[in-house]
């Protein structure tokens, strides 16, 4: 559906009337442009696309076809996996905080659930509900409404996002320490360090955000028209300043939320890869404790293969923006689609980690059952630590196993 409301943005004295499409159905939401070239950002990294309103040349079947393809991606699917979603990181939380289950790994995991949380709550929000009203315009007054939200909830929703995003970059070099450089692992895998780690990944994705917080203005106005209040969203003077897009909203968010992170899980995930191809020979003469942080390995590099797996069109789609150009970008079909399909993606990472916990997290499974009180879990499960120390002192032994540098098995 085409969002028939003429924006107006003054062209050197003259004022210009641009007929715009959104990817969110119509709605009472107006962006007003005080230049010609402004975008709006994607959630999903990239800030070419925009998600309230963008400048669209898209023939009538295009638009349907990119409408009717966000009702089924956004509407149906989306909702669905969101609510799954939440479910299953909400019981990934409940389990990871169980004392069974504390670990530095297990710190990572939680962080990670508590993002794709945040993450999905934001799906839901601002393309989840909106794709709906394409086919239940009841829903439009309710989106318009909350729209209100998005100068604040945009940035907050892209700090969710590089906070997932660097804390697998975290576990990943957590357990390429642990496999690959065991040596060290005493005075790294900790769970002291852990919890540093997380601290510094939380400031540093919102530190890095807070230029977003003044790139959106939201404003409520009366329709005479409607007959009720809309939501007039707009570019601040920062979000309007081309330097600013450019570096900061294209380059700087390519190089810092993509290359450079999963450069990293790439480098570490194959070294990993290899390791777990070499335990696998040796499988017959491995110990229980070198049996489960085989078993630990084979689950995290099943959470990092699925998240760069969905996460890496983004990067595909990012640096489309970088070379093609923006407005190229929001008036082409196909890289509209493009976008729709990352950002469906996304939803997938942030839904599935909990799967992947079960299906791999033998611990996991035993833990969960116990708090669920399922058949089987009344017995006395014995759960062995696996334990880091950097000397083999009784005494040393004793003190680790009551403090923080000691780590759990998870498998």
């Amino acid at each position: 559906m085409t969002t028939n409301s003429l924006l107006s943005s003054p062209v050197g004295g003259l004022t210009e009337y641009v007929q715009f499409t959104s990817p969110w159905p119509d709605v009472n939401v107006t962006l007003t442009l005080t230049h010609t070239h402004t975008h709006a950002p994607h959630t999903n990294g990239s800030d070419s696309d925009n998600n309230l309103t963008s400048p669209s040349i898209l023939s009538p079947n295009e638009h349907e076809t990119l409408q009717m393809t966000r009702f089924i991606m956004y509407g149906v699917l989306g909702n669905v996996l969101v609510v799954l979603g939440l479910l299953g990181n909400i019981l990934s939380i409940v389990v990871l905080c169980n004392h069974r289950m504390r670990s530095s790994t297990s710190y990572y995991l939680t962080s990670l659930a508590v993002y794709d949380n945040f993450i999905l709550l934001s799906m839901l929000l601002f393309f989840n509900l909106p794709a709906l009203a394409y086919k239940a315009p009841a829903i439009r007054r309710l989106h318009n409404r909350y729209m209100v939200l998005i100068p604040m909830g945009y940035p907050l929703s892209l700090a969710a996002q590089m906070g997932s995003i660097y804390t697998c970059v975290a576990f990943t070099i957590e357990r390429f320490i642990a496999v690959c450089r065991p040596l060290h692992a005493a005075n790294t895998c900790t769970k002291s360090r852990a919890k540093r780690a997380i601290l510094l990944i939380f400031l540093w994705s919102i530190v890095y955000n807070i230029p977003r917080c003044f790139y959106y203005d939201a404003q409520v106005v009366w329709n005479n028209q409607t007959g009720e209040h809309e939501t007039q969203i707009h570019l601040t003077s920062l979000g309007q300043n081309e330097l600013f897009q450019h570096i900061y909203l294209i380059y700087f968010q390519l190089i810092f939320m993509f290359l450079v992170p999963f450069l990293i899980i790439s480098v570490l995930n194959t070294a990993l890869l290899l390791a777990i191809k070499r335990s696998l020979h040796q499988r017959q003469e491995m110990s229980v404790t070198a049996t489960r942080e085989h078993n630990l390995t084979v689950m995290l590099v099943a959470v990092i293969a699925v998240f760069l797996v969905c996460q890496f069109p983004t990067i595909v789609d990012n640096i489309l923006v970088a070379i093609v150009g923006e407005v190229e970008h929001t008036t082409v079909l196909q890289y509209q689609l493009l976008y729709t399909v990352c950002t469906f993606l996304v939803t997938i990472n942030s839904s599935l980690n909990f799967m992947l916990y079960c299906l791999f997290g033998k611990k996991f499974r035993m833990v969960l059952r116990h708090i669920l009180g399922l058949k089987g879990s009344g017995r006395r499960d014995k759960y062995r630590s696996t334990i880091y120390q950097s000397k083999a002192s009784s005494t040393k032994a004793s003190h680790l196993n009551n403090s923080d540098e000691m780590d759990v098995s998870l498998v």
